[in-house]
């Protein structure tokens, strides 16, 4: 059986960091790891290719050569999605699609494939292999009805990858959150119980990524590394031998929730094992929002002082936040901007809130009758529902928000701040000199000599020579991915939020919109 796994393209996004990687020569940020795990759980004798869009297109012939074609996607990949689904079904082949899209919308899913796979493929790629293999029609959906434990799962399939053209490879070692976020959809599909491989299961993944001979930073898809912080501990002091009996070839970063500030154990046993950086869901400083929507993890510390905490003992933080709760109105747009942006914190990830499928958020909405469609994935549209504060207020709040915090001189604000804070002590991954050398060159020709917001740049970096010369290589990494933070928040982002506002305005002088 000839099986090609096809990853669908990304439109541009902050999370994708395009501009960024073309100064350092990469196509894509991260490799589609749920492909790669469900082909290495295809029997071993048929024949598997992987295609991700994001590094190359895709050739006529692959779609000849291929018996069945399997696809996964996220909602922000919809478009791309539907158009290899159907190019592959107008060339007669049969078309699995799983992944967030099927787990958390699968009836949108069923008139373009065959078979929509819902829920972890551990349990159903046994029954969906048996019906390729006899050759006829598949189920139209497969759900899964349980959620596995994850200790028999084999390395995923990394040779698959077209390893130099990422900048970061991935792995997973646990699924699930025990935290209640009432707009989350990872607690709908994963659980709220976490579920660990063994720390053996995923130094076995690490040997596989190095065998590739990639070197580099390694993210762990985890959805809350910390949910088991019992189990975590364990897994980082195995981790911190396997880092260092192979001289420390990569440089961790995952996801984690805040309360990860409180244990010092474990952010000390993290910096030990290799990881420098670490992504929180801070959403708002604002206790009336966190109350709203079950973050009540949040509530527990001081936000502030714990971002600053994990800096000064060597983790870096970047964040993720929300406006648009039922509580906001200006004045908490205006003291969320205040926050970040006296904070230690780069790359703020600021959103507006979504009623994403199948989320307790969207459930409460439909009850309110205030579901206006929906989500498609879209960043930065129209909200996807009524809000309680005026969406054309809401919308130039928001906009006015990201301007001042990607005005080039308050990103690099934010970074100095970091560089400050940072330990003395680096981290310990040397990447081959000549990669590093092409991304300080490029850097200082793109940035310092063709780039629009060049005085701000050689600023920022003539106070990070002065003040933590020590820290240079890490002063590039970050100016690098301002890069792309800058330059997206002003060509595309602050003028799609302007379309926005003015359809909001002349919807308004109509009939305003109508909830679904």
């Amino acid at each position: 059986m000839k099986i090609l796994c096809l990853y669908p393209a990304f439109p541009r996004t902050y999370w994708g960091h395009e501009s960024s990687l073309r100064l350092m020569g990469k196509r894509a940020l991260l490799p589609p790891l749920g492909l790669l795990t469900v082909a290495a759980l295809l029997p071993s004798d048929w024949e598997v290719r992987l295609c991700d869009l994001n590094v190359r297109p895709l050739a006529p012939s692959e779609i000849e050569w291929a018996d069945a074609v399997f696809l996964s996607g996220m909602l922000v990949q919809w478009d791309s999605l539907l158009s290899l689904a159907a190019r592959a079904r107008a060339a007669g082949k049969t078309v699995v699609i799983g992944g967030p899209v099927a787990n958390t919308s699968p009836e949108l899913l069923e008139p373009h494939a065959d078979c929509v796979v819902s829920g972890e493929a551990e349990e159903l790629i046994g029954i969906l292999c048996g019906a390729l293999a006899k050759g006829g029609p598949l189920p139209p959906r497969l759900v899964a009805s349980r959620r596995p434990e994850l200790g028999c799962l084999p390395s995923p399939r990394y040779d698959l990858l077209e390893v130099s053209a990422y900048h970061s490879l991935s792995v997973q070692w646990s699924r699930g959150c025990p935290f209640n976020c009432e707009f989350c959809d990872i607690i709908e599909v994963f659980g709220r119980r976490p579920r660990a491989k063994t720390p053996a299961q995923l130094c076995g993944e690490l040997d596989a990524l190095l065998a590739t001979g990639f070197r580099g930073t390694v993210f762990l898809s985890d959805d809350n590394l910390v949910g088991n912080k019992v189990a975590t501990l364990r897994l980082l002091s195995v981790l911190e031998g396997w880092m260092k009996q192979h001289r420390f070839p990569f440089q961790f970063y995952a996801e984690a929730s805040i309360n990860l500030a409180a244990s010092d154990e474990l952010n000390d046993a993290m910096v030990r094992a290799g990881f420098d950086s670490v992504f929180v869901g801070i959403e708002t400083p604002s206790t009336e929002a966190l109350r709203e929507s079950n973050k009540a993890q949040n509530l527990a510390v001081d936000l502030h002082a714990a971002v600053d905490k994990l800096a000064k003992r060597g983790l870096d933080v970047s964040a993720g936040f929300i406006v648009g709760f039922d509580s906001d109105d200006a004045a908490a747009l205006e003291r969320q901007r205040e926050w970040i942006a006296g904070s230690c914190i780069p790359q703020a990830m600021v959103g507006i809130l979504a009623a994403l499928p199948g989320t307790q958020l969207e459930r409460r909405l439909l009850r309110e009758g205030r579901m206006l469609e929906r989500s498609s994935g879209e960043t930065f549209g129209r909200p996807n529902f009524q809000t309680k504060m005026d969406e054309v207020e809401l919308l130039a709040s928001y906009r006015g928000l990201l301007a001042s915090l990607y005005a080039p001189a308050a990103y690099f604000e934010r970074v100095n701040r970091v560089l400050e804070l940072r330990p003395r002590t680096d981290a310990r991954l040397s990447l081959p000199w000549h990669y590093a050398l092409r991304c300080v060159v490029s850097s200082v020709v793109h940035q310092g000599i063709l780039g629009r917001y060049r005085g701000a740049y050689w600023r920022f970096l003539g106070r990070a020579l002065w003040r933590t010369p020590r820290r240079m290589a890490r002063a590039f990494s970050l100016a690098i991915s301002g890069e792309h933070m800058i330059r997206y928040t002003a060509e595309d982002v602050l003028p799609r939020l302007q379309q926005a506002i003015e359809q909001a305005v002349t919807q308004r002088r109509g009939h305003g919109r109508v909830a679904a």
